[in-house]
């Protein structure tokens, strides 16, 4: 039972280790609403990652965060401006790692100047 319990034990912190925080900069390459899943963007080098849901709370984000997201994100891609987001769980450190779909822990989401 002690050795069952040290392997999945060894399995959860592996799992908890793997997740990185990166931070994306680029523009807005692709912006996207799965109905009734969410908004999706892939921002420079990314995939298509899920950011946050409308509907309800998904990660840290609301609703109504998650509107103000696609507001800036929608402002970015009309003006060509580029966005920084923090992602909290990313599978690596290099953005060009974050595959489609991924489903992003987004803490900070900033439009560049």
């Amino acid at each position: 039972m002690k050795k069952i319990l040290a392997v999945i034990l060894f399995f959860q912190a592996s799992f908890v280790a793997a997740e990185q925080q990166v931070i994306c900069t680029g523009p807005v390459e692709r912006l996207a609403y799965h109905q009734p899943d969410g908004l999706y963007l892939a921002i420079g080098s990314t995939g298509l990652f899920k950011a946050c849901s409308s509907e309800a709370q998904f990660k840290r984000t609301g609703p109504e965060s998650c509107k103000l997201l696609a507001s800036l994100a929608t402002t970015a891609r009309a003006t060509g401006k580029d966005i920084r987001v923090y992602i909290d769980n990313a599978p690596t450190a290099n953005c060009a790692d974050i595959t489609d779909w991924h489903a992003a822990d987004i803490r900070f989401f900033e439009l560049m100047p």
